[in-house]
């Protein structure tokens, strides 16, 4: 698209938004803008889940009174997440048709995953010599615990677990830039469905026995190769589990 294109949706995305906050203010939505503020970050991350999950089809007409009335929000953070998400190429909107779903490829779901093994790599890359033994005892536990939540078949357990294990190498890389770009990846990956997704638990499981591996022995290149397959192993069973339920466009 050109910059004359992209400047043209913006102003239509402008006009909109000033004409819909009239509209809301005669119909009686109240709801104070700091409120509507913290709503629409939310409400954008479900949406982007119900996309990545296929809930919301590529094509799909999206009608903010319908999605609020789902979320139980009110329309006006709906709409401002859906303005937000045109420019992360998740939803079109046209003039006079409003929002539709943007058809979601095997290449997009990809994309996403490489850029975040990458920079999930390098975190663990540099977590290794800022690792305590207190945290690699933390570790340790978390593994345990995410065994026995395989085993038992605890979908909530096995997520916590998970995120808990990534969270703390995290840290530890002392690289706050690197752990923001990180989650601007993390907005398109679905973890409320990740365990749902066929082999993922087991993936999880025995993938972190090779990180864990790697980080008693304190090899920064053993962690970075070894985080970056497991996160490419993800998003393969992702792709694998999208394409199934016909919900990737090629």
């Amino acid at each position: 698209m050109t910059a004359i294109g992209l400047a043209s949706g913006s102003e239509c995305l402008q006009v909109e938004g000033l004409e819909t906050l009239m509209a809301e203010r005669k119909s009686g939505d109240r709801t104070p803008q700091r409120q509507r503020e913290r709503l629409s970050p939310h409400v954008a991350k479900q949406l982007r889940e119900m996309i990545i999950t296929g809930q919301l089809r590529g094509g799909e007409r999206l009608r903010a009174e319908h999605l609020a009335d789902d979320l139980g929000v009110s329309a006006t953070p709906v709409r401002e997440a859906l303005m937000s998400m045109t420019g992360e190429g998740m939803v079109d909107f046209q003039p006079g048709r409003g929002f539709r779903v943007v058809p979601l490829t095997r290449r997009d779901v990809l994309d996403v995953y490489d850029m975040q093994a990458y920079v999930s790599g390098k975190l663990a890359e540099l977590a290794v010599p800022n690792l305590t033994e207190d945290d690699i005892e933390t570790l340790d536990n978390y593994q345990e615990k995410l065994v026995g939540a395989v085993a038992a078949n605890d979908a909530e357990l096995i997520e916590a677990m998970d995120f808990e294990t990534h969270r703390l190498i995290n840290r530890a890389a002392g690289a706050p830039k690197l752990a923001w770009m990180l989650g601007l990846t993390l907005r398109y990956v679905p973890f409320g469905a990740h365990a749902e997704v066929p082999g993922w638990p087991l993936a999880a499981r025995d993938d972190h026995v090779s990180i864990m591996r790697a980080l008693k022995m304190r090899s920064p290149v053993a962690a970075r190769d070894f985080m970056q397959a497991h996160i490419h192993h993800a998003g393969d069973l992702l792709v694998g589990m999208l394409a199934e339920r016909g919900v990737l466009e090629d």
